[in-house]
């Protein structure tokens, strides 16, 4: 069995930010260094140990691990299945975090890059953390062609949070094309499926969007995973609303609603909720409207997705014009805000309904749609860079600024023409 040392050298090396001359002196050459961290050779036991005892590492040198090898892989994948599959994920990671210190996992080097691979994923759930996927990057020439599809839909998430979009998408377009022709179990291919379609939905690519999400609910739906069934619907709801396609939006929706009911997750309600109240918005229905955004301001919990539900109100009253309604809900959006940190996009939504309805301070309310059109134009939220730049261009319209309004009326004709 091909032995992990190698891998497990350079990642603890890296780690300490050690050189490899510092580690290398008086134990071998540079050369022979690099050709043991690259898996090229196989060292001497007395070269291992000594390697071992300068990084600190205590690792027993084994040799015969194979049964003990898969049963510890079987292991690992199980747990990290289940965690992605019922979203029952809290906890999980603990559980196999505690083998990278198993010295079966130690001399394995598949095990071995099979583990970094599942805390890699873990990470990128809710309650992950680590830094595993920068780990798995010091050794991503030695992955195999499917870990390596694994190891680039997590870094595509990771450089879209980094901001680096345009990398991001090329890692997207690739995976979309390779991951379909690609060897891996049905359920991991539905997971993939569903992360690349809700990273194209992020992307304002609604037909791609739509096409993955969409296969992996099929699978879903098969083996009633029923929580994975609702975000399928609900980012499949999403697109079609940005679409305008209302009315079969509303179908995933109602069939998102019909299968909470069968699960704890009443949280998703509030969610649900509010996206079903701003298509009936969309459609002309203010009273139906308003009606799901007050239960979906009742459902929430959580401060931010609690925030969205009176932004929403708040937008439904501006339909009936109704000045007080729109000034209650904005003390009410200011006191659950209050002086907590990173809602930043709050202070820009609620600056402008301030300065237009309660001080109408005309000219406060046209540096408040710029700065509110730049900052969500950082975090590309298309559909508020939209808003803000056409009441932006009416505003200045209005004011006889002309030039300035046609800049902004063609931002919204872009983004128009891209969500076509």
């Amino acid at each position: 069995m091909e032995n992990n040392f190698g891998n497990l050298i350079k990642i603890e090396r890296m780690r300490q930010e050690m050189k490899q001359a510092v580690l290398a002196r008086g134990i071998c050459s540079v050369s022979y260094l690099s050709k043991i961290e690259n898996n090229q050779t196989s060292p001497s036991d007395e070269v291992l140990e000594l390697l071992f005892e300068r990084l600190e590492l205590n690792v027993p040198l084994y040799h015969d691990f194979g049964e003990q090898a898969k049963k510890i892989e079987k292991e690992i994948n199980e747990i990290l299945k289940d965690a992605i599959l019922t979203r029952k994920d809290r906890g999980k990671q603990e559980q196999v975090i505690k083998y990278l210190n198993h010295p079966v996992v130690n001399q394995s080097k598949d095990l071995y890059i099979t583990l970094l691979l599942a805390l890699g994923r873990f990470q990128i759930m809710p309650d992950g953390k680590g830094d595993y996927l920068k780990q798995i990057g010091w050794i991503e020439d030695q992955l195999s062609r499917e870990n390596k599809l694994r190891y680039l839909t997590m870094k595509s998430l990771i450089l879209f949070d980094q901001n680096d979009k345009e990398e991001s998408f090329k890692l997207l377009e690739m995976l979309n094309r390779e991951i379909p022709n690609a060897s891996f179990q049905d359920w991991e291919i539905a997971d993939m499926r569903y992360i690349i379609g809700a990273s194209y939905y992020r992307f304002t690519e609604y037909l791609p969007a739509i096409e993955n999400v969409k296969y992996a609910l099929e699978y879903f739906q098969e083996n009633f995973y029923l929580e994975r069934i609702v975000e399928c619907h609900l980012i499949i709801g999403l697109s079609l609303k940005r679409r305008r396609r209302f009315t079969e939006a509303l179908s995933h929706y109602h069939r998102a609603v019909k299968v909470i009911g069968a699960t704890e997750r009443t949280d998703y309600f509030g969610m649900l909720y509010n996206n079903m109240g701003e298509i009936y918005s969309s459609l002309g229905e203010q009273e139906k409207a308003l009606e799901y955004f007050m239960q979906s301001f009742d459902y929430k919990l959580e401060v931010k997705s609690k925030l969205y539900s009176v932004l929403s109100l708040i937008e439904g009253y501006v339909n009936y014009q109704n000045t007080n309604e729109i000034i209650n809900w904005l003390d009410k959006g200011y006191e659950i805000k209050s002086e907590r940190d990173g809602l930043e996009e709050f202070d820009h939504h609620f600056k402008i309904y301030e300065y237009c309805y309660r001080t109408h301070d005309k000219e406060a309310l046209i540096l408040a749609l710029k700065a509110a059109v730049s900052y969500f134009e950082t975090i590309n939220d298309y559909v508020y860079i939209q808003k803000y730049s056409l009441w932006l261009a009416q505003e200045l319209k209005a004011s006889g600024k002309y030039k300035q309004a046609t800049d902004y009326y063609e931002k919204v004709i872009s983004i128009m023409s891209q969500a076509e």
